[in-house]
């Protein structure tokens, strides 16, 4: 077992030979192993853009003996879908095992070409070994990013080994593609999060909305849902209590959806650009509200979901889709003062959406059991004065205030969801920061959509 001082000896130098976490290569011969031919990141699904061949995408700070390793020594100890982060397989007869040949299988590790064939138009099972891959490079990626974030051996991620932490090991994600689809099962998208030390389970399976169905598995924003739900689960109330997010007042749903959207990003987006999630599995069109009552947005004339409306919200979704939403209008006053960056990978300093995901994240571990939507604004607020000392305070004021999470937004108790009083106040201190001469008083009830600073 390596000591902390030799892996963190053995990072350095990996670190100079690998390239950054969802860094894109074009594949040629003799190119370097493992491959794995995926819809990668940021793309959202198969008609979101083609798939593509990732060459050595693994994070050296995060995996350092890559993703087919579970013994912390050099070289793959699997030759399949399988290794250190993830077990993923496909379960058609839904017996929770995985099915006979239903992992691809290449000793050099490259999970390309004939091996991995996809025709959408063919039976789903025709392309399993597709939908197994990329399975395997979306939950390994999730890994590696949020490790970036924090979420790490300390903090309860998902690891069959690690690395002499000292931390429990044993629970990589068990990861089921197309599960249940040759007994009728459809449908179904789920992740179970046992506390620290035990295994992880994402299901997914089948949609029958459209002709002929969709998988899931190819649905990259769904992926990193399920996988999100174990990120809150672990962090809030610590990785041994994953019992803190069940309550009324919960932003669970919000939480995933926010990070399934932060990872699928692209460069040419705009605060009132318009995202979803679902419309693939549900074979609607972009900009469409997909599982959510209206999609995500800044714009208040498509989306104008405010504190109050979690009253009548449906649990767990709708009180959650109000929170992503809250979370939507963070992300977009941090990208707009501080750039966005593609690399996510990089220091959370370099770009406002790399500083949205260690703020939320952050506050996340600050968070109280139980919080209801004014414990996790404050939690993100202390986040920001901890990272940045508080540089940003006024700018998450903004952000909550345009949804009714004001400074005098009441939250009563977090287990009802109907006891709330939104406000759209800002503190005295950001008035001038915001407004220069006070126009408006602080509130920000009648402000048009766009996104100040």
């Amino acid at each position: 077992m390596p000591s902390a001082a030799s892996r963190t000896i053995f990072l350095s130098a990996i670190l100079l030979a690998l390239p950054a976490l969802g860094q894109k290569e074009p594949a040629t011969e003799g190119d370097p192993l493992p491959r794995y031919e995926v819809f990668a990141l940021p793309t959202e699904h198969p008609e979101d853009g083609p798939r593509s061949i990732e060459v050595m995408p693994s994070d050296g700070v995060a995996s350092p003996f890559g993703w087919h390793d579970v013994d912390g020594v050099d070289g793959a100890d699997f030759t399949v879908t399988r290794g250190n982060n993830v077990n993923a397989f496909g379960d058609r007869d839904g017996d929770n095992v995985a099915d006979p040949g239903s992992q691809p299988d290449s000793p050099d590790l490259d999970f390309t070409g004939t091996l991995v064939p996809l025709d959408l138009t063919m039976d789903a099972a025709t392309y399993l070994a597709a939908a197994v891959t990329n399975l395997f490079y979306w939950n390994n990626l999730c890994h590696d990013l949020f490790y970036r974030y924090g979420f790490d051996e300390a903090a309860g991620n998902f690891q069959a080994f690690n690395y002499g932490s000292g931390t429990p090991g044993g629970d990589a994600v068990v990861a089921q593609a197309q599960q249940g689809a040759d007994i009728g099962v459809s449908n179904i998208g789920a992740f179970s999060t046992p506390p620290d030390g035990a295994p992880p389970r994402m299901v997914l399976s089948l949609w029958n909305l459209t002709d002929p169905l969709r998988d899931a598995d190819l649905s990259n924003t769904v992926i990193v849902h399920e996988y999100a739900h174990g990120l809150t689960a672990r962090l809030t109330g610590g990785a041994g209590n994953v019992s803190c997010l069940s309550h009324e007042e919960t932003g669970t749903e919000g939480w995933s959806d926010w990070y399934a959207l932060v990872l699928t990003a692209e460069v040419d987006e705009t605060p009132t650009t318009p995202r979803s999630l679902g419309n693939y599995l549900l074979g609607t069109p972009p900009g469409d509200p997909g599982f959510r009552p209206a999609p995500y947005t800044t714009d208040l004339a498509v989306n104008d979901f405010t504190y109050a409306d979690i009253a009548t919200a449906t649990s767990f979704h709708g009180v959650g889709f109000v929170w992503g939403t809250m979370l939507w209008d963070v992300y977009w006053q941090l990208v707009t003062s501080h750039g966005f960056n593609p690399n996510l990978a990089d220091p959370w300093e370099s770009g406002g959406n790399n500083l949205a995901l260690q703020l939320v994240t952050d506050g996340l571990k600050l968070q109280p059991c139980r919080p209801g939507f004014v414990d996790a604004r404050d939690a993100i607020l202390l986040a920001d004065q901890l990272l940045t000392g508080g540089e940003n305070q006024c700018r998450l004021w903004d952000a909550f205030a345009r949804r009714g999470l004001g400074s005098s937004a009441s939250q009563g108790s977090s287990n009802s969801s109907s006891d709330g009083v939104e406000a759209f106040d800002i503190p005295e201190t950001c008035f001038n920061a915001l407004f220069g001469d006070g126009f408006e008083g602080g509130s920000t009830a009648a402000w048009s959509n766009a996104i100040p600073i």
